[in-house]
């Protein structure tokens, strides 16, 4: 709350708010109930508490129960439970999102105690795949991204560890195997999804994982993705007819403006002009960078100067690995040490500087030309 008092205060003085605004402000926050609230937390620990007595009660008493009333207190628990919850979704919706992630997680152990109890034996994929099946309904009730987050990465996992999977995954890295190119595929997915507003539960976390995609593969310390390394024409030209499709698509369909639909262009032009180049560590490396900073320069094009200082904090990182690299042992003694404490501020002044020009110009030109 004192940071929000600061906060405030500095809104007022640079004429932002007005006063009684500010105090407005502050009211609404201090009565506005929040999850950690002591009578939450003792709440929580009470229901903790019963819950972890009833489980010792059970699991002391386990080979006496029969497995029909095994069976039927998993059902009965999961109908009472949905019921709970099912009552609180809209007077409690901080609690519903907290019982709803805790009732997926409930899924697995009913899935568990059916293997027990019928001594089922399957492979762990299955078991996950099914509690995928079981648990994407539950996702159309949530307003949490969050858990989108647990069950894409759930159902990849374990759709990768499958037969199928495995197979998918071999005709895919076997037809894309340029990491240049799954970097580029995964920043046209993300581009792609970019304003999509419906299903934010699964739009979101898709669209964050090919963001962290797009960067992993296009840094990775391999320099052996290139036009010139493939054999066949194959991979070339089906590169070039998706690079030539997005752009087509961003250029006539997107919901981009002007300047954001050049940033995006302009980012794929260099994807191009890197796959077309000879396959050379210093030249490769010069690219990365390049492309790295078209990303800083997108994000402020797309009004989002969070993930341009994120971005630029990923190019300044990647430089210095370069350096560390570049002179190895030598960092090690005293010289060495003045060396990279020079350079580190040296790339902090750039970022600093370069930010300051991005948000006064980019940006601006950003919003003029919508």
């Amino acid at each position: 709350m004192r940071t929000l008092s600061h906060k405030t205060a500095d809104w007022v003085k640079n004429g932002l708010i007005s006063e009684p605004q500010a105090q407005g402000i502050i009211a609404f926050e201090k009565n506005r109930k929040s999850i950690f609230s002591l009578f939450s937390v003792i709440l929580f620990l009470g229901f903790f508490s019963v819950v972890i007595g009833i489980i010792a009660v059970v699991s002391s008493n386990w080979f006496l129960i029969s497995n029909e009333m095994k069976i039927a207190g998993l059902f009965v628990f999961l109908i009472g439970a949905a019921l709970v919850l099912a009552h609180v979704r809209e007077k409690h919706p901080v609690g519903f999102e907290g019982g709803l992630f805790f009732y997926m997680l409930l899924l697995f152990a009913a899935i568990g105690l059916v293997g027990q109890v019928y001594h089922l034996k399957s492979d762990t994929y299955k078991a996950f795949l099914f509690w995928s099946a079981l648990a994407f309904p539950l996702l159309f009730l949530t307003r949490k991204v969050f858990q989108g987050f647990i069950w894409e990465i759930i159902f990849i996992a374990a759709f990768s560890c499958s037969p199928w999977g495995k197979e998918f995954w071999e005709f895919f890295f076997e037809t894309f195997s340029s990491l240049l190119m799954l970097s580029f595929f995964a920043m046209v997915l993300f581009f792609v999804l970019l304003r999509f507003k419906t299903a934010p539960v699964f739009i979101v976390p898709l669209r964050t994982m090919a963001a962290y995609f797009t960067l992993f593969c296009l840094m990775f310390d391999e320099y052996d993705y290139s036009f010139f390394v493939y054999d066949t024409v194959s991979g070339p030209i089906l590169f070039l007819m998706i690079a030539a499709g997005f752009a087509a698509y961003v250029w006539k369909y997107a919901p981009f403006g002007r300047s954001e639909k050049q940033a995006v262009l302009g980012i794929t032009g260099l994807y191009v002009l890197f796959y077309l180049c000879p396959a050379f560590k210093s030249v490769n490396y010069f690219f990365q960078l390049i492309i790295l900073i078209g990303f800083v320069f997108t994000a402020y094009r797309f009004g989002s100067e969070k993930m341009a200082r994120l971005l630029a904090v990923v190019t300044a990182f990647r430089m210095l690995i370069a350096f560390f690299s570049l002179f190895g042992t030598l960092l090690y003694t005293g010289v060495g040490l003045i060396v990279s404490g020079l350079v580190i501020l040296g790339i902090a002044y750039a970022c600093w500087k370069t930010e300051s020009y991005l948000k006064l110009n980019t940006a601006g030109k950003g919003k003029s030309d919508e």
